[in-house]
C-alpha cells in the first residue's frame, strides 16, 4: 500500500489533536467531580467527608489509616480450605483377584540370519547365537534360511521367523 499526502496530513492532524488533549487534561486544576479524586478518597478505610464539602476537598491522611495486621512467619496461615485438595470424591478401585491372568513370555525376536554351507548364525534378541546355544530356557535347535528353531520344556519346539527389515527391531 502506497502512502500519499492525504495519509500524512491525517496522521499529523491526529498527532496534534492528541497532544492538545493531553495538555488540556493534565494541566487543568482538579475538580470535585473528578473520578480519580473519588477513587483516592474512598481508599481503604479513609474517613468519610464531613458536612456538605465535595469529596475531593478532603485530604487523605495516611496516619489516620488503620495499620495492617502483622504477618506471622513462624506458622502457616489459616486458610478456609486447602487449594490443592481434590474436592471430587475418589472413585473406588475394583481389583478382581479371583482369576489372575498369566501372560506367556514373549517370543524372542530374530533380527538377522547368516546361513551358509559351513556356518549358521543368527541374531536373536540382540545376541549372536549358534546351534546348541541357550537363551534363557530356550535351546537353539536349528537355523534355517528364514527362521530359527527353538525348543523349551514348557512350550516345546517352535519356529521363530525372521522379522522383515524396518519393523523396529533394535539390536542391543
Amino acid at each position: 500500500m502506497k502512502l500519499d499526502q492525504r495519509h500524512l496530513v491525517a496522521a499529523l492532524a491526529l498527532l496534534v489533536g492528541s497532544i492538545i488533549y493531553n495538555v488540556w487534561v493534565f494541566t487543568r486544576p482538579a475538580s470535585g467531580t473528578s473520578r480519580a479524586g473519588d477513587a483516592v478518597d474512598t481508599f481503604a478505610g479513609a474517613p468519610p467527608p464531613s458536612g456538605g464539602a465535595p469529596a475531593a476537598s478532603v485530604p487523605l491522611d495516611p496516619a489516620q489509616l488503620e495499620p495492617l495486621p502483622d504477618v506471622k512467619l513462624d506458622r502457616l496461615p489459616d486458610w478456609p480450605r486447602n487449594p490443592f485438595s481434590n474436592l471430587r470424591p475418589a472413585e473406588p478401585v475394583v481389583v478382581d483377584v479371583a482369576a489372575p491372568i498369566i501372560v506367556p513370555d514373549a517370543d524372542p525376536v530374530v533380527a538377522t540370519i547368516l546361513y551358509s554351507a559351513d556356518r549358521r548364525l543368527a541374531m536373536v534378541d540382540g545376541r549372536v547365537v549358534r546351534i546348541g546355544d541357550r537363551l534363557g530356557d530356550l535351546t537353539i535347535v536349528d537355523i534355517v534360511p528364514n527362521a530359527v528353531v527353538v525348543e523349551s520344556r514348557d512350550r516345546g519346539r517352535r519356529s521363530l521367523t525372521l522379522r522383515p527389515p524396518g519393523t523396529g527391531v533394535i539390536a542391543q
